[in-house]
């Protein structure tokens, strides 16, 4: 038997139980120790549709249960799609952050939203597969009944779900219109071919924020994963405003496992919060520079004069499809910014 026993930073101790010899091993980071699950299970996703019809009560699809898209009764195909995609260890029936991006999405256009659940077979990456052919059966059935234009579809997708967004890409051979992947999950990943995971040619355009892309020890994928990727602060391990801002805006919501597992993990989903707070018109835009390295940008080093300004410059998050014309000078490049403490953090 294993048991947890406690963290120190993001190193997790567990102590394994065999012929009644207990012994003390250390995992770093929790994706770490579960993506070594091998074997991909039978379960449902469910897909909870939200619209401006109907922002608060779901309308739901369950792949492969029923296979039907028939309740989806409110979408609308004028509309652009978009779909949440959440990583390990979240259920969205109780998600503060699949909350907030379907609110933010909601409030700032009308759309087809879609929350997608995976919680019955989140707990490893040999799901994720099962996961994404569930999608591209629900996005099929939207084309065939009820006219889904792929061009209008975004998906977006945290940690693992992040990776689920780019194999359904790639089942559709990149006609999707957009994936944004939010800290694309490394463990498992890191240094693993592109048709395994998150990559620019999945979609029309890719845009991908990394948090937590710290080698060996942080949950985030250490590598470029779309037409332009983000580092806010680096995309180390110190996210401003980390663990204390989240537990006090988790629990203040009532949410307290949620509140500490995020906590633990605060790098890792501070890219959800960041992108959740991009959706918003009225705050501030979160502006990123082109730079060789983190250090260089703080020291004012980057060689922006000889670019383009719509290369030297772009916006993280929901606006960064700005930079699609100039995909082929942004791509393989890194783009850097600092934010604050705490919400909307962006400077501007």
């Amino acid at each position: 038997m294993i048991f947890f026993t406690g963290f120190i930073g993001t190193v997790y101790f567990y102590r394994i139980a065999l012929n009644g010899i207990v012994t003390v091993f250390a995992i770093l980071g929790t994706e770490a120790f579960l993506f070594w699950s091998p074997r991909a299970q039978q379960f449902n996703t469910k897909f909870n549709l939200y619209t401006r019809r109907n922002p608060a009560a779901e309308q739901t699809s369950v792949q492969p249960s029923d296979g039907s898209t028939g309740d989806l009764t409110n979408f609308n195909n004028t509309l652009i799609t978009k779909l949440y995609v959440h990583g390990y260890g979240v259920a969205p029936a109780n998600s503060l952050s699949s909350d907030s991006m379907k609110n933010e999405w909601l409030n700032a256009g009308d759309y087809n939203v879609f929350i997608v659940d995976w919680s019955e077979g989140n707990h490893t990456k040999a799901n994720i597969p099962t996961v994404a052919q569930a999608i591209t059966k629900l996005i099929t059935e939207l084309q065939s009944k009820s006219g889904l234009d792929l061009d209008k579809v975004h998906i977006v997708g945290h940690s693992l779900g992040a990776h689920i967004a780019g194999l359904t890409g790639k089942a559709f051979n990149g006609r999707i219109g957009r994936i944004s992947g939010l800290d694309p999950a490394g463990p498992g990943f890191n240094g693993k071919p592109t048709s395994d995971k998150l990559s620019p040619s999945d979609a029309q355009f890719v845009d991908a924020i990394h948090t937590d892309a710290v080698p060996l020890i942080g949950l985030g994928i250490n590598e470029n994963s779309g037409h332009i990727d983000f580092y806010p602060n680096g995309g180390n391990l110190h996210q401003p405003g980390c663990f204390i801002n989240r537990v006090t805006e988790v629990v203040d919501n009532g949410r307290i496992k949620e509140g500490l597992f995020t906590a633990v993990a605060c790098n890792h989903f501070r890219s959800v919060d960041l992108f959740v707070a991009s959706i918003n018109p009225n705050n501030p835009k979160g502006v990123a520079t082109q730079c060789s390295n983190f250090v260089s940008y703080l020291a004012g080093g980057c060689n922006v004069d000889a670019m383009d300004n719509n290369v030297a410059h772009a916006i993280l998050g929901e606006q960064a499809l700005l930079s699609k014309p100039y995909e082929k000078s942004t791509i393989g490049h890194k783009y850097y910014l600092t934010t604050t403490l705490s919400y909307p953090f962006f400077r501007g």
